[in-house]
Parts: C-alpha cells; structure tokens; sequence
C-alpha cells in the first residue's frame, strides 16, 4: 500500500483544500508539497478532462456519498494521464463530514493484464483495490488514535 496515491480534502473549509498528499500522489502528479496543499483537487483537471465526469463528482460530493470514476487528470508538466479516482467521506463522532479521502489508480494501458479484462471487471478490480486501501487507512487511523488516548 506504499505506493497508493492519496491525499485528504477537508469538508468544512469553503473550496475542500487538500490538508494532506500521500508521497505517491506527488509524484503521479509532480507537485510539490506546498504546492498542493490548500488546493482544491480540481486543479488537476484540464481542457480534455470530461465535464460530465466532473459533475459526477460534485455530485457525490454535495450528497455525502462515495464516488468510484475513470478520469483524465493533468501533471504540473501538462502531461495527462488517467486514473480510477475513489472518493469517500469520512465522518466525525457525530456523523457529520469531515473529511474525503481521495484513493487514485493509476491506469497505465501498459499493464496489459488490467487491458485485458472487460470494462466491468476492471471496474471491480479497482473497487477491490480500493476497499483494502481504505481499510488499510482505517487501520492506521484506529491505530493512532489508540495512541493519542
């Protein structure tokens, strides 16, 4: 799960920056830190990024709800690439949001494995991924928090 690219966007500030940025998710985009850091996660899309697919998303965001989607993202060097993007909220202790949490998959065409596979099947292999990676997350969430008591 080292290589899992993620970063975390706080629900209750105006624009949802991003507080957090897994080192595997600078590199897939080559930002640095600070740049990244109080962004919104839309300053990765650009001119041939899908609008439809962007209002997927703000759709499941305004809802409250998980979101699994292929999309077309830019690097700080305007190279795209494509990726399966997760997002999931995360609730505090009385429910409400406070936090997405943002899982990409690279989606090279190069592993010819995942090409191979039908639409559909590609689909659930990203679900898969994306359940283990999450509760590898909620793990060392849990973990840290039995820490700090």
């Amino acid at each position: 799960m080292g290589n899992t690219v993620r970063c975390r966007a706080d629900a209750q500030l105006p624009d949802m920056p991003i507080v957090y940025a897994s080192d595997a998710f600078l590199k897939l985009t080559g930002y640095a830190r600070h740049e990244v850091l109080g962004q919104n996660c839309r300053f990765l899309s650009g001119i041939e990024t899908d609008p439809s697919t962007q209002y997927v998303i703000k759709e499941s965001i305004q809802a409250r709800q998980a979101c699994t989607i292929r999309i077309l993202n830019y690097r700080k060097d305007k190279t795209s690439f494509w990726n399966f993007l997760h997002i999931s909220p995360v609730r505090n202790g009385s429910g409400k949001v406070a936090f997405f949490v943002e899982i990409q998959i690279d989606d090279r065409s190069k592993n010819q494995e995942m090409c191979d596979l039908s639409p559909e099947m590609r689909q659930l292999s990203v679900v898969g991924f994306v359940k283990v990676a999450l509760r590898s997350l909620s793990m060392k969430s849990n973990h840290l928090n039995c820490m700090r008591l």
